[in-house]
């Protein structure tokens, strides 16, 4: 189910995300650059971001968050899958949602920065309409337009339920 995070939510979030660099960043990973993860809620729910979960099983298995940039742009950060539920449609299902979250407060445009090795990411963006800015061997950035349609998921996540923000379970 895809719902908003909760406080309850903090370690599981910050497990995911830390493991999801781990697993990237191998021997060179210091989680001490993620500082911010220690603490969501004053870090970036309490500045007005939007943080959303995919949960399964009571396990958070999904999770991204949306930031409010320079008036009416958003940023996406933050976006991870475990291991074992990647390839099921999740990252899609949460970048699309933040996307939907974003034309909702009024933004035009939602920003990325990814690793340009990280293939994976740059193909979930390209799948999701951003449009590449520009790219090098290090990064690449990506904008989404918010004038048109989104695009949509799919094959809808197997096993999750979306729920609206603010609904109780």
């Amino acid at each position: 189910m895809l719902r908003d995070f909760a406080t309850r939510d903090q370690v599981a979030v910050r497990r995911l995300i830390l493991g999801g660099l781990r697993e990237r960043w191998g021997n060179s990973f210091d989680s001490s650059y993620n500082s911010d993860l220690a603490d969501i809620a004053s870090n970036y729910l309490a500045r007005g971001a939007e943080v959303v979960v995919v949960e399964h099983e009571d396990e958070i298995v999904a999770t991204g968050m949306l930031l409010q940039e320079r008036g009416v742009r958003g940023r996406i950060v933050r976006v991870s899958v475990t291991p074992a539920k990647r390839r099921h449609g999740l990252a899609k299902m949460v970048v699309l949602e933040l996307c939907e979250r974003g034309r909702r407060r009024g933004y035009r445009a939602i920003d990325v920065l990814t690793d340009t090795p990280w293939v994976s990411a740059v193909a979930l963006y390209r799948s999701c309409g951003f449009e590449e800015l520009r790219s090098d061997g290090s990064d690449t950035h990506f904008v989404l337009n918010l004038g048109g349609s989104l695009p949509t998921v799919g094959v809808r996540p197997r096993n999750v339920r979306i729920r609206p923000p603010g609904a109780q379970p």
